[in-house]
């Protein structure tokens, strides 16, 4: 189920008071821990709990889809490359990198603060250098240092990070394919892909349509289902997984883009998709950084049933 957004006017009785009391007093438990989580905001800006209301303006309470809040089941173990510019981890599937719209305490991102602070004394200053999504599992690398924000960030916008997924799909595989398609978002606000023909149109909302170009390597092909190595050669959003649904082989677990939920008896909550490799130049002197993690043991399990 998606999250709920619920709208509070402010009257005059409310002026001068905390917004996170009243996010309690109107919402109860559910308003009192939005307002903890980070789940309030005024129009466009998230605001603490203790900012004073002013009468006539809206406050929007946001609260989590079904299942409640979730902390990132992130540990210290979970690091597979530390340095004073660079962090990297080994990003479990199901969690956010970031913040979310309702929740500011429990991305990979928030809880990685903590850990460090608790393990160093101080709490780092920590960004994202690049995104996964919720379900993708995998390497995600984070700055610690302000001075390696730039380069990180170009590191990955100009294609100097060379990355390799596992995915493990349904149906037939040839052994190598590629595919250059447009990418851009739908009327409704959903990725999609576009034809060719179309890559630079300028959509509705204003953006154009971009180029979106994925190799494929077939690992192994089972019964109805195979295991390949997926190389994006641009980074667009939801890239693989909309090639993959658009060869007719949608990623398992992948439900948004057609993939099956359910495997051998095996209920999966996330697609399985798992960023395996990556190679890009340190921040500070250039060096090579090649970095690698296994995928977690759901991949076996699905695996071993195929």
């Amino acid at each position: 189920m998606p999250p709920i957004s619920v709208s509070l006017l402010l009257t005059s009785n409310d002026a001068g008071r905390p917004l996170g009391d009243i996010a309690a007093e109107r919402l109860g438990d559910a308003g009192q821990q939005a307002a903890v989580r980070g789940g309030l905001w005024m129009g466009r800006r998230r605001v603490a709990p203790d900012t004073l209301a002013v009468t006539g303006e809206t406050l929007t309470v946001r609260l989590p889809p079904a299942g409640g809040y979730c902390d990132a089941p992130v540990t210290l173990a979970h690091i597979i490359y530390e340095d004073d510019d660079v962090l990297v981890i080994n990003k479990p599937p199901a969690c956010y990198v970031g913040d979310t719209p309702w929740d500011a305490q429990g991305s990979v991102l928030a809880v990685l603060t903590r850990l460090l602070a608790a393990r160093d004394g101080q709490a780092p200053t920590l960004h994202l250098a690049h995104q996964l999504d919720f379900g993708t599992s995998g390497i995600l690398v984070l700055s610690k240092h302000p001075r390696a924000n730039a380069p990180l960030h170009t590191a990955f916008n100009r294609g100097q990070a060379q990355k390799r997924y596992l995915a493990v799909c349904t149906g037939y595989m040839p052994a190598e394919t590629e595919l250059v398609t447009g990418h851009g978002r739908a009327a409704g606000g959903r990725w999609r892909l576009y034809d060719q023909s179309e890559i630079g149109r300028v959509l509705p909302d204003g953006q154009r349509v971009k180029r979106a170009h994925t190799r494929f390597m077939l690992r192994r092909q089972f019964a109805q289902a195979a295991l390949v190595w997926a190389i994006p050669l641009t980074g667009r959003t939801h890239q693989i997984r909309l090639h993959l649904a658009a060869l007719g082989c949608p990623i398992l677990g992948d439900e948004r883009y057609g993939g099956p939920t359910m495997v051998a008896g095996l209920h999966l909550a996330h697609s399985l998709l798992h960023a395996a490799e990556l190679s890009l130049p340190h921040p500070r002197d250039g060096r090579p950084l090649h970095l690698f993690c296994p995928p977690p043991p759901v991949f076996q399990r699905v695996i071993g049933q195929l």
